[in-house]
């Protein structure tokens, strides 16, 4: 998905880290990196985790549901009825 590219992308030239460092703390090899953010390849579900756990950003965010980076129960206030994911 190209939202997914894009969002890969942009969640690391915040941070003005280069594919290759990058892929060294994720474990895997720059190419790959650039495969993701060029969408030739979709990765992994753990490694969209660790995406989302890196940069603090829902994977509804990485997926382009939305367009907050926390998603919608990100801040929810502390109902004890209420299910909480932050």
């Amino acid at each position: 998905m190209k939202i997914i590219s894009e969002r890969l992308r942009a969640l690391r030239e915040n941070l003005n880290l280069s594919q290759a460092k990058l892929a060294n703390e994720i474990g895997i090899t720059q190419a790959s990196v650039n495969r993701y953010e060029t969408d030739k390849i979709t990765p992994t579900a753990e490694t969209l985790l660790w995406y989302a756990d890196r940069f603090d950003v829902s994977l509804d965010y990485i997926f382009g549901r939305t367009s907050e980076p926390q998603g919608k129960l990100y801040n929810c206030n502390r109902n004890p009825y209420k299910i909480c994911f932050s």
